[in-house]
């Protein structure tokens, strides 16, 4: 009458195949999960490590172009949140001698991913100027 019977082999996926077969795609759905998690965080970790870079350059050139005689006023702790970085600053000056000074500067950002800088530079008294005589 019809076509034959289907025999017991050919009927379909057995349980087992079943098994390995989500075993299977779930440990490669694992792998894929970790590298996806291990990209975003080195992604975080390099967008973070230029706003670092930036607010140290930032740094730097506030206290160089500051005025000898200003920096002793700047010593505290400040903290900004403002993106890209919150960070908090502590600013210590150490008078070496009358003309020389040592400002360290200790950048913390809130985000612990990140480690403190420390930025220490020595400030001189500038001398008067020879052509600057009446």
């Amino acid at each position: 009458m019809g076509a034959d019977p289907v025999k017991r082999a050919q009927a379909g996926f057995s349980l087992v195949e079943v098994l390995v077969a989500i075993t299977l795609l779930s440990i490669v759905l694992l792998g894929v999960a970790r590298l996806n998690f291990v990209l975003a965080r080195r992604f975080y970790t390099l967008s973070g490590g230029a706003a670092r870079d930036a607010v140290v350059a930032q740094q730097i050139n506030q206290f160089t172009a500051l005025p000898f005689d200003s920096l002793k006023g700047k010593a505290g702790t400040v903290t900004v949140n403002k993106p890209p970085m919150p960070y908090t600053r502590v600013v210590t000056v150490d008078s070496m001698s009358p003309k020389l000074r040592r400002v360290t500067i200790v950048i913390t950002p809130a985000n612990t991913v990140f480690r403190p800088d420390t930025l220490v530079l020595q400030r001189t008294k500038p001398a008067g100027n020879p052509f600057n005589k009446p």
